[in-house]
């Protein structure tokens, strides 16, 4: 229960640095997110933080999956490109240096485990990425 509390006020601390040092060095949202993508993105990352509480590889690496796609979405409102990555490389200057490092960590891994064959991340791996993603989420703006 404590360590919940800790988690929620380290989370707020983190988003308020973030607003801050996008405000201070210029980093910039250009384009609003429609209200349609928000709630979409939002109701995502609702079953997505459901599912983190179930240890089973499965659900983790389900959560994954739907955490990417939900960046992915996310950066379509932002940046063209056929593919996430090319979305990806277009919206670097949308993120601080260490998110858009995360994020890209965080796709690697889903992409080894749904086209590398035998690739079995842990569960430390898998909630990591899942976190890195959802750095991205918040950053760009969405309550994850």
């Amino acid at each position: 229960m404590i360590f919940d509390l800790i988690g929620k006020i380290l989370k707020a601390l983190f988003d308020l640095f973030v607003m801050l040092f996008k405000l201070l060095f210029g980093i910039k949202q250009t384009k609003t997110i429609s209200l349609e993508t928000r709630n979409l993105i939002e109701g995502e990352w609702v079953t997505i933080n459901s599912e983190l509480k179930n240890h089973s590889p499965a659900v983790l690496k389900h959560a994954l999956i739907k955490a990417d796609k939900s960046l992915d979405n996310l950066l379509k409102e932002f940046v063209n490109g056929n593919t996430m990555g090319e979305r990806m490389i277009a919206a670097k200057e949308k993120f601080t240096p260490a998110t858009y490092s995360a994020i890209w960590s965080g796709h690697k891994v889903r992409n080894s485990m749904v086209h590398d064959s035998g690739f079995e991340p842990s569960y430390v791996v898998l909630t990591k990425a899942i976190e890195d993603l959802r750095r991205g989420v918040r950053e760009l703006g969405i309550r994850a």
